[in-house]
């Protein structure tokens, strides 16, 4: 499932995959401490959940 995140350094929405981890319960996924932005190279951090669902 795709996740929105905005980045810290420019402010640009990035998406990130997050992979599905197995779960009697819900439905969990895992996804990296952080991540590079796509539009200015810069890491930011992966917020605790619960995120946002990309359209």
């Amino acid at each position: 499932m795709n996740f929105l995140f905005i980045c810290g350094w420019c402010g640009t929405e990035c998406v990130l995959w997050g992979q599905p981890v197995a779960s009697w319960w819900t439905q969990k996924y895992w996804l990296p401490d952080e991540f590079e932005c796509w539009w200015c190279g810069g890491d930011s951090t992966v917020p605790a959940p619960p995120w946002t669902e990309a359209d």
